[in-house]
């Protein structure tokens, strides 16, 4: 496998929030992992930031089903946790999703496959193992 190292940086206004994402699509378009990170307040730990998540997930997604929750190794060897679950989007197929949480120092990170649920045995292997290359690269806070 190929490694994509991504290189974008810039300023930060004081008072302004930085999101960023990497987006991986397989070639026929039909699975993508989608990994990014977010602004938290500093006391939101990983466990609360997937419960956070996992809440709403049962908000808002139509027909959710979770098939499993655990507690992983992610991240480039960070303690997280791994979401597994099917949903129904309206007007579209039942899709499959494996979703990752880790939180340090007011960033929230999540990783998402995502592939319509007919496709991921097909594809369930290269997920995970995509999903397994991900890393946080640790730098000062700031």
């Amino acid at each position: 496998m190929g490694r994509f190292v991504p290189r974008l940086s810039g300023d930060l206004p004081p008072g302004w929030l930085a999101k960023e994402s990497l987006t991986i699509i397989a070639p026929d378009g039909q699975a993508n992992i989608i990994a990014s990170s977010e602004a938290l307040d500093e006391s939101i730990d990983t466990g609360a930031y997937a419960g956070l998540q996992g809440q709403l997930l049962r908000d808002e997604f139509p027909g959710y089903s979770e098939f499993s929750f655990e507690a992983v190794t992610i991240f480039g060897g960070q303690p997280g946790f791994q979401r597994h679950f099917e949903w129904t989007p309206p007007n579209g197929p039942p899709v499959t999703q494996i979703q990752l949480y880790y939180a340090e120092l007011g960033r929230g990170f999540t990783a998402t496959a995502t592939t319509p649920s007919s496709v991921f045995p097909a594809v369930e292997s290269v997920l995970r193992d995509v999903l397994q290359s991900l890393t946080v690269e640790h730098r000062p806070h700031r």
